[in-house]
């Protein structure tokens, strides 16, 4: 009788620790239709916030070389297609497309629709799957058993296993459609992690520090951040006041600790990435064209050497040959697909909001735990 009960209705309350009564809201069982029918509609929206905005559109504004001038639509000389020295200054056909200004989300979703349509913009979404799941897989098995420190190993392990993936998981998001299947387009381990191994382990120590530093420095000034008791038994949702009643010293505990986080991401977390995407992306074989224009020999810093045999780019050849406008660029454009991540968020919310508001009910009861 209890589950049929529960599945008729969805109930829960909300106790406040200062009051003898507390509310009771009820929604019908046709609800869940509504959630499911909510998550449908909006999952492409999601699958745009959680991976094409963050994740495709920055590789861009890294790897493009705006020095760079393309020639015309279908301009196929053999000078683009030559292997030599100074097929190492462009991609093979990278004047397949006119100039794009990366700094700008909706120049790069036209750029991608021209070249393959709609679903380019989740290009590489396999891919990044298949580095996500073992890894996220094996951490949360763990979680249970290993202490944090542990769990950074893992994730540092994990990211040095994979750099093969990792390295083709940004070919495939700035190359062009290439009729080579899958398999083929994986590089070669030895190269790929003698190439990427150092500015893996400088991203994962940026990404480390800039989880780690905030919570040292809340720790340090004692913040006790709010705790939401969502799953308890008798679904009571257990709500601290520190954030609705904290007095002017708590608020600024808590803005130094986002500035810490919002300081550790830009210059930590955010110089390592552009250094790790241009080093993979220096590895993206020769016959491979790009969609933007791409400096394959980094301002001139990597010429073919038949004693070494160096034909990838070093933190140096990444790091001296991103230049201001670069920078200026993808500062732009994180500006900007931030304001259009809250807006996407803010739309949901209101949808989702107004949906619930004329569906919930509300009653008022004592509140017999007091």
């Amino acid at each position: 009788m209890a589950s049929s009960t529960a599945f008729n209705s969805m109930k829960w309350s909300l106790y406040p620790s200062d009051s003898f009564e507390h509310f009771t809201y009820e929604v019908p069982w046709w609800a869940r239709t509504v959630l499911l029918f909510d998550f449908v509609i909006f999952l492409p929206i999601l699958l745009v916030l959680r991976y094409t905005l963050p994740h495709v559109y920055p590789v861009f504004a890294i790897i493009e070389d705006k020095g760079l001038e393309k020639g015309p639509i279908g301009d196929d000389s053999p000078e683009l297609n030559a292997v030599d020295n100074d097929s190492l200054l462009a991609s093979p056909s990278a004047g397949n497309h006119g100039q794009t200004d990366t700094s700008s989300p909706s120049a790069i979703y036209r750029l991608l629709v021209k070249d393959g349509g709609i679903l380019a913009n989740c290009r590489g979404l396999a891919c990044a799957l298949l580095q996500t799941i073992p890894t996220t897989l094996y951490i949360a098995y763990h979680a249970r058993f290993l202490r944090n420190e542990f769990h950074m190993v893992a994730r540092l392990l994990f990211s040095l296993l994979l750099v093969q993936f990792s390295t083709m998981w940004l070919h495939l998001v700035i190359a062009q459609k290439t009729d080579r299947p899958f398999e083929s387009r994986i590089p070669p381990f030895k190269r790929t992690f003698r190439a990427t191994w150092l500015p893996t382990m400088l991203h994962w120590a940026a990404v480390e520090f800039t989880g780690l530093f905030p919570s040292m420095i809340a720790s340090s000034m004692n913040i006790d951040w709010p705790s939401f008791a969502l799953f308890v038994p008798d679904n009571t949702y257990s709500f601290r006041l520190d954030m609705a009643a904290g007095d002017a010293v708590f608020y600024y505990k808590c803005a130094a600790v986002i500035f810490a986080t919002v300081v550790g991401s830009i210059f930590l977390v955010v110089p390592s990435q552009v250094v790790l995407m241009r080093i993979q992306a220096s590895l993206l074989p020769v016959e491979d064209s790009t969609i933007v224009p791409f400096d394959r020999s980094f301002g001139g810093r990597i010429q073919p050497d038949s004693e070494n045999g160096r034909d990838y780019a070093t933190i140096s050849d990444a790091w001296h040959s991103f230049s201001r406008a670069h920078w200026r660029g993808l500062i732009t454009l994180s500006f900007k697909i931030i304001i259009l991540s809250l807006s996407l968020i803010l739309l949901m919310c209101v949808v989702v909001g107004l949906q619930w508001a004329m569906i919930v009910t509300q009653d008022m009861e004592p509140n017999e735990y007091l």
